[in-house]
């Protein structure tokens, strides 16, 4: 009588475990690509909704309550590379991913001036306000409220030359005149915002008349004029502060107008592939 055997051999175990670990392991960082990958897209969208979001807001006219009815908001300027926390006492890391948005703030008036920037200047325009209390002590906030953004999923925004951290500026505003919305940008500076508001704070501000877009000279127009007409190439980088890897293109068109300046470049034409 022939007997039959039943069962594996230990060979047969061995190969099956390997090609199920194989397989397994496959799937694994299948998954964990699909969801890095998933996660960097929605980090670069993200980051275009912030900067839509800006204009958006600049775009519905707004004046401010509470006992400012006679000032108005007119646009909107953003920092990237601030080195000072909000409270304007605490250096952080120069990588610093935090990018704040403040609200330029002025008269309500007419000028007869025909640059938006001098307007603006003419109208007092300021990102913060000297506030009195009842015995008469003031000090200088905020207009309005100070918003913060960090992108998604320690995704990193550089230089499309370099992968430094992008520093800069953008501003955002609407002539006083027409409402027409102008865009105006700098490269390589930026506004320490936190950090002038606690400086002059902390010292002596005469009559209160302490502007600090003009005395920063980002908004005083008998100099040379720090601001731009000019496009931004903002390069995401999935990876942080590390170098390498593909980083998607994120550009602020030239002179955009509203949420559409702002475009999501390919991959053929990028300025971010190094």
């Amino acid at each position: 009588m022939r007997i039959i055997k039943k069962g594996f051999t230990l060979i047969e175990v061995a190969l099956f475990l390997a090609v199920t670990g194989l397989l397994f392991l496959g799937v694994t960082v299948g998954v964990q690509n699909s969801i890095f990958q998933q996660r960097y897209n929605d980090s670069v969208q993200n980051f275009m909704e912030f900067l839509r979001g800006v204009y958006s807001e600049v775009t519905n006219v707004q004046n401010l309550s509470g006992g400012r009815s006679e000032k108005a908001i007119y646009g909107k300027l953003v920092t990237f590379g601030q080195k000072y926390k909000q409270d304007g006492e605490t250096e952080i890391d120069s990588n610093n991913n935090t990018v704040f948005t403040y609200s330029v703030v002025g008269k309500i008036g007419e000028t007869s001036s025909r640059s938006v920037l001098q307007s603006l200047s003419d109208l007092g325009a300021d990102v913060a306000f000297f506030e009195t209390n009842e015995g008469g002590a003031g000090k200088l906030v905020p207009a309005g409220i100070v918003q913060s953004y960090t992108p998604k999923w320690a995704a990193s925004i550089q230089f499309a030359e370099n992968f430094e951290p992008f520093v800069g500026a953008i501003l955002v505003v609407r002539n006083p005149s027409s409402g027409m919305v102008y865009t105006y940008v700098v490269e390589g500076e930026t506004l320490e915002i936190n950090q002038l508001i606690h400086s002059a704070n902390t010292s002596i501000i005469g009559d209160g008349d302490y502007n600090i877009l003009k005395n920063s000279g980002f908004l005083n127009v008998s100099h040379e004029p720090h601001f731009e007409k000019k496009a931004i190439n903002f390069c995401i980088n999935p990876n942080g502060n590390e170098e390498g890897g593909v980083r998607r293109n994120v550009r602020l068109i030239s002179g955009a107008r509203n949420a559409s300046g702002v475009e999501l470049i390919s991959d053929e034409e990028s300025a971010c592939v190094r």
